[in-house]
């Protein structure tokens, strides 16, 4: 009777969203005015129900993992992804009297809005975000102007914002995916993995324009995959691409700089694994990255020309040792665990596919022999394209550590990114092929680092609004 029950669809739904509803309805009744100071803040607020609600939500998901080939539990299991970002993001939306409460940033962008709403659009002077970067304000004023309140903008944006992301990216690596192999696995367990990231840098927990910037990221890389994979360079082909780039360059600056590089790397991938599946991929992202730099140029240098002088941009951030030795030993400690556990996974498959052995001859010809015997063998394997697509970000999140105004933290959000298809065959193999003790353990180790991934989420929050 029981395996029945829990074999039962209807049954696995219920509990899911069961799941999401107690974390939901435990949190709803909270109402809190001032950010606490105590480190351990997330934990005095919420309520047992919250954990017990994410606990259930983890478990049924784990549970529908080895039965991703069928389509119910595909979606299913991609809307409950959606559902535990959702989760693991709404405390502070929901529990705080406002939303400058626990953002501070807020308020100068819904003063922006609402200004405009009240006495007609004011583009500001050279500096503010809504002079140089006006997309998300102007979205803003438009859902404030057809009646939606601010601060109810303000605080659900960000959620919907959240899902369109993940099922851009679901959309991005099913792209990926051999015709036969497009309803998979590992599509649906990437945005699962990415709904647990306790980084918060990039994909933020206010709408701003970093925020926005993020969405038009994930909608440019869509679109820049498909036209690169039909090779179709006509008009009609070129518009909806050429435009969505155009809107990221109005949104934020470092998430265009993120998608210059990225469309960068995609080419050098593309002509070193000889894509079967990107026609003249290497010229075309070539292109797109020439297109989308010298547009953003163009624009700048007419709109706000002193971003572009590198004395004034580059002063005013501090370095990441300072960030790190401010931050404390706990939350530099849960700052690794979520990128840790990615990155093994990652490795675990990345290294299955590149056969690393112990070399037979000097260095140099072993390593040049071996990126030759990998290029040919993976020729066919645009997952493992897209991943070393990536490797100019790599570069730059090393960069980043010494060049504070290019953020490393945010980088790595966008690194993670590249990631998460890799990481997510081996989870998968490891879900399927494993015992049931070996299983298990994932399983525990997967909600260990949901669970701290939730701690270090707030806390970040936590200390910006202390700290200022």
């Amino acid at each position: 009777m029981f395996s029945k029950l829990y074999n039962n669809k209807f049954f696995i739904t219920v509990v899911i969203l069961s799941g999401f509803l107690i974390s939901f309805l435990s949190v709803l009744p909270l109402k809190i005015e001032q950010m606490g100071t105590n480190p351990f803040f997330i934990f005095q607020i919420l309520p047992i129900g919250y954990w017990i609600g994410i606990v259930v939500t983890v478990s049924a998901l784990m549970y529908v993992i080895p039965r991703l080939q069928e389509n119910y539990y595909r979606v299913l299991f991609i809307a409950s992804s959606i559902l535990l970002i959702l989760a693991l993001r709404m405390v502070f939306p929901l529990a705080f009297s406002s939303v400058p409460a626990y953002e501070p940033d807020a308020i100068n962008y819904m003063n922006t809005v609402n200004t405009w709403v009240t006495s007609g659009i004011d583009l500001g002077v050279v500096g503010a975000y809504q002079h140089n970067f006006p997309m998300s304000f102007m979205v803003a004023f438009a859902f404030v102007k057809l009646g939606v309140p601010l601060d109810a903008f303000y605080r659900i944006a960000p959620f919907v914002i959240y899902a369109i992301n993940m099922i851009l990216l679901y959309l991005i690596i099913e792209e990926l995916m051999p015709e036969n192999q497009k309803k998979t696995a590992i599509p649906a367990l990437s945005i699962f993995l990415f709904s647990f990231s306790s980084l918060g840098y990039w994909v933020t927990v206010h709408y701003s324009p970093d925020l926005f910037g993020t969405l038009m990221f994930f909608v440019c890389l869509y679109l820049g995959i498909k036209f690169a994979k039909a090779g179709n360079w006509t008009f009609k082909a070129m518009l909806p691409l050429g435009l969505s780039i155009f809107i990221l360059i109005l949104s934020h600056h470092l998430s265009t700089l993120y998608l210059i590089i990225t469309f960068f790397g995609f080419s050098l991938s593309s002509w070193f694994f000889k894509s079967s599946q990107f026609k003249r991929g290497t010229l075309t992202f070539f292109i797109l990255a020439i297109y989308t730099y010298t547009l953003w140029f163009a624009y700048g240098t007419l709109v706000y020309p002193s971003f572009f002088n590198v004395y004034i941009y580059f002063s005013g951030f501090s370095d990441v040792p300072q960030q790190v030795s401010s931050a404390g030993w706990i939350n530099n400690l849960t700052f690794t665990i979520y990128p840790i556990f990615i990155v093994s996974l990652f490795l675990i498959e990345f290294l299955k596919i590149i056969h690393v052995e112990r070399p037979n001859s000097s260095i140099k010809n072993y390593v040049l022999s071996k990126l030759k015997e990998i290029s040919l063998r993976e020729s066919g394997n645009n997952i493992f394209t897209f991943s070393m697509g990536f490797i100019l970000i790599f570069l730059l999140f090393i960069i980043g550590f010494a060049v504070p105004v290019l953020l490393g933290t945010r980088i790595l959000e966008v690194l993670l990114i590249g990631m998460y298809p890799l990481a997510s065959i081996s989870l998968y193999k490891f879900e399927k092929n494993n015992s049931r003790r070996t299983k298990i353990i994932l399983y525990l180790l997967i909600l260990a680092v949901v669970l701290t991934s939730i701690y270090r989420y707030y806390s970040q929050i936590q200390r910006r609004v202390i700290l200022g």
